[in-house]
Formats: structure tokens, sequence, C-alpha cells
């Protein structure tokens, strides 16, 4: 599990970027919200839980789906926020429901975390 999210967080480190470059070659900067998130929630929070997994063995079942519920989340809110920003009321929906995938995401690591607390304290 650790490996696929150190390579998630490589793949989103990668789109942001590009995403910045190309703001930045056509001075069009409506796209920096969704860069922001790429790489925060993107970068950050798959490189974070990467490390995590690595570091602590947690419950392959919650591990998975917390990959996936973090990742959809990531990916739907960065859509939402493109198409928002360049006008499209059309995408609002898909930034909330973005936002809430994600801040489902960290509610099911903070389960994960809580719930393998004491198997972290025993080694």
């Amino acid at each position: 599990m650790a490996s696929l999210c150190f390579r998630t967080s490589v793949v989103f480190a990668l789109v942001a970027a590009g995403l910045a470059l190309w703001m930045t070659a056509n001075h069009d900067y409506r796209a920096l919200h969704a860069e922001v998130v790429l790489f925060v929630l993107g970068w950050g929070s798959f490189m974070a839980y990467g490390l995590y997994y690595r570091t602590i063995a947690a419950a392959a079942g919650l591990a998975k789906l917390h990959y996936v519920v973090a990742l959809v989340g990531v990916i739907v809110e960065a859509i939402g926020i493109i198409g928002t920003e360049w006008g499209n009321p059309f995408f609002d929906p898909f930034r909330i429901i973005g936002a809430l995938i994600v801040a489902a995401g960290f509610v099911l690591f903070a389960v994960i975390v809580f719930a393998t607390r004491e198997t972290a304290a025993q080694r």
C-alpha cells in the first residue's frame, strides 16, 4: 500500500507541476486553486499516507478503501475547481462532492491511525 501511495503522490506532483507550467506559459491562473489541491492533497497527503503505511502495518482492507476514497476525492475536487474557476456552474456539484469525499478520506485515515495506535506503541 505504501508504494502505491508514493507512486500516486508522484503522479499528482507531475500533474500539478504541468498545470503550473501551463498556467505560467499562458498567463492564465484560473486553475491555481486546483493546482494547490493537486499539490497539497495529491502530492502531500498521499506522501504522508505512504509514509504512515510504510511505518505502521494498517488493516489492509481499510487502507485500500482509504486509498480509493482519497484518490476519488482529490480528482473530483480538482475537476470541480477547474470547471468552476473557468466559469462553468455545471462543475459546482463536483467541487462540493469532491470536498466531501476528501473529508471522508481524512476521517477514514483518522480511524485507521487511531485503530492502529496500540500496534505502533508496542514497536
